[in-house]
């Protein structure tokens, strides 16, 4: 009996334990989750404003102080802008890249990731969805005619010598690359992967110190390789496009390993807090 007893006991304290782990969330919490849920659901549109303080505190009835620590959740997640006092509303602001961009960016960077790892990940990546527009000719001509907009847009700022346009296009250019596909998971991915692409090329950009005629010359490499895909594009030939991205991208790969560029680590501020 007396073994039973001390059984019970131990099974108390197991399930005292478990309890434990069990809390409710912060009421808070689940306010900021029913909001997230609205603008993930674009119930609440992006540019809109959000209730009065007032309105709020009656619609979900909880304290002043419970609501203004949930506004404050979802204005550190990016979601809302609170203007001067909580009173008037927020604005709210919705998902974007960007922000995804900057948490990844922190995460990969605090991993001690290289530009090589990053751009090895956009090769796994390109080739595929350039070999998915094979057979779909609707998809295949629309993306023709953003690509070669976006090239002839690289080909004058190359004229003009706007290098920092350029490195700004060629973030569009893989943007619009990613979203071919027609596959959303896909051109998110790449989308957040190009957009810590691009922000560390910029700083790179302004701090290598390159003389004018060598930017000059992989700038034009650059608008180059991005008309040769287009040609093939445009001419139909998906399969040698496709094979001839995954040599273009394994050529600037041998690029990033004879300057050693790519064994630059990320850094964890190289994507900016702007709109994406």
């Amino acid at each position: 009996m007396a073994r039973k007893a001390s059984d019970n006991g131990g099974d108390s304290a197991l399930m005292s334990s478990i309890g434990d782990d069990l809390r409710l969330p912060k009421l808070s919490h689940m306010v900021a989750g029913r909001l997230r849920d609205q603008i993930a659901s674009g119930n609440l549109k992006a540019g809109s404003m959000l209730q009065p303080e007032s309105k709020l505190l009656e619609l979900f009835n909880v304290s002043r102080p419970t609501l203004r620590e949930a506004l404050r959740i979802l204005e550190a997640e990016g979601l809302i802008s609170i203007g001067r006092g909580m009173r008037s509303g927020a604005t709210i602001l919705g998902p974007s890249i960007q922000k995804v961009a900057q948490y990844a960016n922190f995460m990969l960077a605090a991993d001690g990731v290289t530009m090589r790892d990053l751009h090895q990940a956009r090769m796994f990546f390109e080739p595929g969805v350039i070999r998915s527009l094979k057979g779909h000719g609707t998809e295949l001509k629309g993306a023709c005619e953003e690509l070669r907009a976006c090239v002839t847009h690289l080909q004058r700022a190359l004229e003009d010598k706007q290098y920092v346009e350029i490195v700004t296009g060629t973030n569009r250019f893989h943007d619009l690359l990613a979203r071919a596909s027609g596959n959303k998971t896909i051109a998110m991915l790449l989308s957040v992967l190009q957009t810590i692409s691009h922000g560390i090329y910029s700083i790179n950009l302004t701090e290598q110190g390159e003389s004018a005629e060598a930017l000059h010359k992989n700038m034009t490499k650059t608008v180059s390789g991005y008309d040769a895909l287009c040609n093939l594009l445009e001419k139909g030939k998906v399969d040698e496009a496709a094979a001839f991205w995954q040599r273009y991208m394994e050529r600037a790969l041998d690029f990033l390993d004879k300057t050693r560029l790519g064994e630059r680590k990320l850094i964890s501020n190289s994507v900016s807090a702007g709109p994406a």
